[in-house]
């Protein structure tokens, strides 16, 4: 369930957060919708160039996430991309959220409302109103919706789909004869001829085709599945073509008139031979508690250095090296200084690495509304520039700190830091000046409430596509923390 203002029981951060405001996926409204939302409440984020929050920038989720067990009890079901909730059994009370494909919400009374638009209003938990009509069931046996939900987003994995780079596909509602293929798709038979020969190794890989160079030609080995009959008409959404570097977002994959295809997260039908898929980020971030705490250094961009302090004193390389992105809890302090170089020692370790290797985490003095962090040092100096905000009032009071430029992001829970991970800023760095931050692709930096969350969001503008985005979080405008599932250049500029 979509909360366009979540209260201040926010996130965990991304995926440890989200899938625990939703019982299955959702994805960003697209079109018309119903009377905007009301404010309910805030969640804070704070991005500065030094240290900050919510900015344009993305994160992959902690492989630890998993489902949470829906709540015993009555659901009501859904059966589209958008089920609305109401703040009102009256569809003209504006929406507090909604239900995406394949997911519930426990009831709070199995005793319904008529009002305006719909028979029946049943009322929900925590809050709000959904119409029982045609997008909805209470019954979680009823033939489409079983069929819907078996191709939902994955809550059990940090993944919910399997994800892909298009290379100019075409998008189906029903498997497609070779006749409709043929009209669809440009120079499809030279294309397919490609494929069966790639298939069979026998096309040299200096005659491969850019189109193809990636691309899993594999048959999946099975027919189409039953449930396609039943998906409901219309429910796909209405692009009917992926611009190359567009992404696709898919749960499934079969055999049929002679190619295999994928289905959609929206449940359209794309060719696999037009597919790249992308290979999954193991990196994770880590959780602090009272055996990792911060400061915590990150090894952005390539291996690094380990280095040792000898018996002599002389600070020398070991010979081994620190992987990409290693997560190494530091001692705090000042580094220490040996021939011209500065070193952060590792905590229970003599080992070194040098200033420069590093990207280092820390915590912030404060909280964006005063109150002292845990453990920070007292003698420890706010950012003078930085906006104080009103405390969220109840809840865990959560909120993230990001550093734009130094790619990294720190998760509180109130006073408590909880998770430290790394960020992918915009390629702009900083805003310039009396710039808007979109034409640069920069990300704002400043305090900023997050307006919305969704646990997938398909983000479209007319050149491409990036199809269901998982862990979304809306802040200052079109501004948006997520995850990226299509590069693994965390701590680095991308977005």
């Amino acid at each position: 369930m979509r909360r366009p203002y979540p209260s201040p029981k926010f996130f965990w951060l991304l995926a440890l957060c989200l899938p625990a405001c939703n019982d299955r996926g959702n994805a960003d409204p697209e079109g018309e919708t119903p009377a905007q939302p009301a404010s309910t409440g805030s969640a804070v984020a704070v991005a500065s160039s030094s240290a900050g929050a919510a900015p344009a920038i993305s994160a992959v989720p902690s492989p630890e996430a998993s489902e949470a067990k829906p709540p015993e009890g009555p659901r009501i079901y859904s059966k589209r991309r958008h089920v609305w909730i109401f703040y009102e059994p009256n569809g003209s009370s504006g929406w507090a959220g909604f239900l995406g494909l394949g997911s519930s919400v426990r009831l709070k009374s199995t005793q319904s409302r008529a009002g305006d638009g719909c028979g029946a209003f049943y009322p929900v938990e925590p809050r709000g109103w959904v119409c029982l009509n045609q997008k909805t069931t209470l019954d979680p046996n009823e033939p489409e919706y079983q069929a819907i939900a078996k191709f939902s987003p994955r809550l059990e994995s940090p993944f919910p789909h399997h994800y892909g780079e298009s290379r100019g596909a075409p998008r189906y509602t029903e498997i497609p004869t070779r006749e409709q293929q043929f009209k669809r798709e440009y120079q499809l038979k030279e294309h397919l001829e490609a494929v069966e020969k790639l298939r069979a190794g026998t096309l040299a890989e200096a005659d491969i085709p850019k189109s193809l160079r990636g691309v899993d030609v594999k048959l999946a080995g099975s027919g189409p599945p039953p449930e396609l009959a039943l998906f409901p008409r219309g429910i796909q959404e209405s692009r009917d073509y992926l611009k190359p570097l567009s992404t696709v977002a898919w749960s499934h994959e079969f055999d049929a008139e002679g190619r295999t295809w994928l289905v959609t997260a929206d449940l359209a039908l794309v060719p696999k031979d037009k597919v790249t898929p992308y290979p999954r980020s193991e990196f994770g971030g880590v959780k602090l508690d009272d055996s990792t705490r911060l400061p915590i250094a990150f090894t952005r961009y390539e291996a690094r250095r380990k280095h040792k302090r000898g018996a002599d004193g002389v600070v020398q390389p070991t010979g081994e090296m620190w992987a990409r992105m290693s997560i190494l809890p530091i001692e705090d302090g000042q580094p220490l200084e040996a021939e011209g170089k500065r070193y952060y020692r590792l905590k229970g370790s003599e080992e070194l690495i040098e200033t420069q290797d590093a990207t280092v985490a820390r915590l912030s003095p404060e909280t964006p509304w005063g109150a002292a962090v845990e453990g920070a040092p007292a003698d420890a100096k706010r950012d003078p520039d930085a906006q104080t905000v009103q405390a969220p009032e109840g809840g865990r009071r959560s909120w993230v700190e990001v550093s734009v430029l130094g790619g990294w992001m720190v998760a509180y829970e109130n006073t408590k830091p909880v998770f430290a991970t790394l960020i992918a800023p915009g390629r702009g760095g900083i805003p310039a000046r009396g710039i808007d931050p979109l034409e640069t692709a920069s990300t704002p930096v400043g305090t900023f409430r997050v307006d919305g969350k969704f646990f997938t969001s398909t983000m479209a503008n007319p050149a491409f596509v990036h199809s269901d985005v998982p862990f979304a979080q809306n802040f200052h405008g079109p501004h948006v923390l997520h995850q990226a599932y299509w590069h693994d250049g965390w701590g680095e500029k991308r977005s």
